[in-house]
């Protein structure tokens, strides 16, 4: 099988776990950073690294709630099992499991699954950005004025700096939304459903599918000064590509 189809296979597989919990009275655990963790989070992660590593035995892995493996391959499987723990929590829809596989220092596949709203999105390398089958691409907006912007920071943290980049973009932009799930997020600029996304202390695990996923729709992603994202990431811009510049103009 193919990278891509093992991918979705434990994709699916997890999506599985987290409806049969979904809206059911599920115990949660607090970790050392204040956010939660649920059975469904680790059964998904069991799930997804027991495909993976069954026929990818000597590749790399890193998730979120296992921690990683040294196995010294060039090839890294990066997982966060479930995205939106808290709103999976709350019965709230935007969920899912995001699956990246990095070759040496590039994410080359991306598979994020939000299975209460039925949609399976995919990248590769060169290939374009897929929703159940269908090629999508970002919008086509230059004005910011007519941009909606995502801004999903955690505000108690560095709450001063953050609430000021807020006040610059939100006089600039369209309207302002937070729906507390990095994959919703960036999927939204590339399906062309906003032009701006921005977060701030992004862990490896949330990011690096969905960022794939923007560029091959034809988006651009940079940290807070214009340099292109890796997937080492912390701080960073995900926008239509168009408004790019005038995003990092703003914010200087």
């Amino acid at each position: 099988m193919t990278f891509r189809q093992i991918a979705l296979k434990a994709a699916k597989a997890a999506a599985r776990i987290q409806l049969r919990y979904f809206c059911k009275d599920i115990k949660k655990k607090e970790k050392a950073d204040n956010s939660y963790v649920t059975k469904a989070d680790i059964e998904s992660t069991k799930k997804i690294r027991s495909i993976i590593l069954k026929e990818f035995p000597n590749h790399d892995i890193i998730c979120e709630e296992m921690g990683s493996s040294n196995k010294h391959s060039d090839y890294r499987w990066i997982i966060d099992p479930l995205d939106g723990t808290h709103n999976f929590i709350m019965d709230n829809p935007l969920f899912g499991s995001s699956i990246a596989l990095q070759y040496q220092k590039e994410i080359i596949l991306g598979v994020v699954y939000m299975p209460a709203l039925k949609r399976l999105y995919y990248a590769e390398k060169g290939k374009g950005f897929f929703c159940n089958g269908k090629k999508l691409r970002v919008n086509n907006e230059t004005d910011l004025k007519k941009c909606l912007l995502i801004f999903d920071a955690k505000l108690r943290e560095d709450t001063d700096m953050k609430i000021n980049i807020l006040k610059k973009l939100a006089k600039s932009t369209w309207r302002t939304r937070s729906y507390g799930v990095a994959v919703y997020n960036n999927i939204l600029i590339a399906e062309g459903k906003a032009g701006i996304n921005i977060d701030f202390k992004s862990n490896i695990w949330d990011h690096s599918a969905v960022l794939l996923m923007v560029e091959e729709a034809g988006g651009k992603v940079t940290d807070l000064n214009g340099k292109r994202w890796t997937p080492e990431i912390k701080d960073y811009i995900a926008t239509n590509g168009k408004i790019h510049n005038k995003i990092l103009s703003v914010l200087k």
